[in-house]
């Protein structure tokens, strides 16, 4: 089965694409490894445009790893390399926070342990994550499927509440802050820079307090109503 087919105009395009690395006095300049990412470049970004869903984020189970390694005949791994490379040559537009917060419905927290754990498909956008998880001061546990993202469910709030605008921001801390004095808690051991320390080191109830933020976050916050959702039902 094929699944992405180019028409003829395309092709006509793609052909002159081609030929100005080959027809203008640099006949075998391009290297192997830059001639395949080119023609992964035109496979991948046809792909991902007929993969979009009408918000504009990309649907990863139509582009998926196993799909393409199955259509080009190369391994999995492989797929994920081009990916990658891909990227950093030719970045293809997409929305992380609004994928994130898809994939976050689907997410599992996991008791035992006080992590949500996400299976992230695409390496860049896991990649993405990643790197925003890290500049807030928290870290991603690397695990033996490079697909899975695990992160303290503590942390993952403070990442949400950092989304959010300063007014908002503030109300969610004075919640929090309240929520603290309710449980006995000392409020003034409460670190407005680390949140998700706080929270872990405090031992205060995730589900009520995801039941307590979900009044105050922004509508907008899509990953932030995905995880206070998925934390809201930890009881249910």
């Amino acid at each position: 089965m094929k699944y992405i087919e180019f028409t003829m105009k395309e092709k006509v395009e793609l052909f002159d694409k081609i030929a100005t690395q080959f027809y203008e006095a640099n006949f075998g300049q391009l290297s192997k490894a830059d001639m395949e990412l080119m023609m992964f470049q035109i496979y991948y970004e046809k792909l991902v445009k007929q993969s979009r869903f009408e918000d504009g984020t990309i649907d990863y189970c139509k582009c998926s790893d196993y799909k393409i390694s199955h259509e080009l005949g190369i391994t999995q791994q492989r797929v994920r390399n081009l990916k990658v490379r891909n990227q950093l040559r030719n970045p293809i537009e997409y929305k992380w926070q609004a994928a994130l917060a898809r994939l976050t419905d689907n997410a599992r927290y996991d008791r035992r342990s006080g992590k949500v754990i996400i299976n992230i498909p695409d390496p860049n956008l896991f990649l993405e994550i990643q790197n925003f998880i890290e500049e807030q001061g928290a870290f991603v546990e690397k695990q033996l499927n490079s697909k899975i993202l695990q992160i303290r469910a503590e942390y993952y709030i403070a990442l949400i509440i950092s989304m959010e605008p300063e007014k908002s921001r503030k109300e969610i801390v004075k919640l929090l802050k309240k929520q603290f004095k309710i449980s006995g808690k000392d409020e003034e051991a409460f670190d407005e820079k680390n949140i998700g320390k706080s929270l872990i080191d405090l031992a205060v109830d995730i589900s009520t307090i995801a039941s307590e933020m979900a009044k105050v976050l922004s509508p907008q916050n899509l990953v932030g109503n995905a995880l206070l959702n998925l934390l809201r039902s930890i009881n249910g």
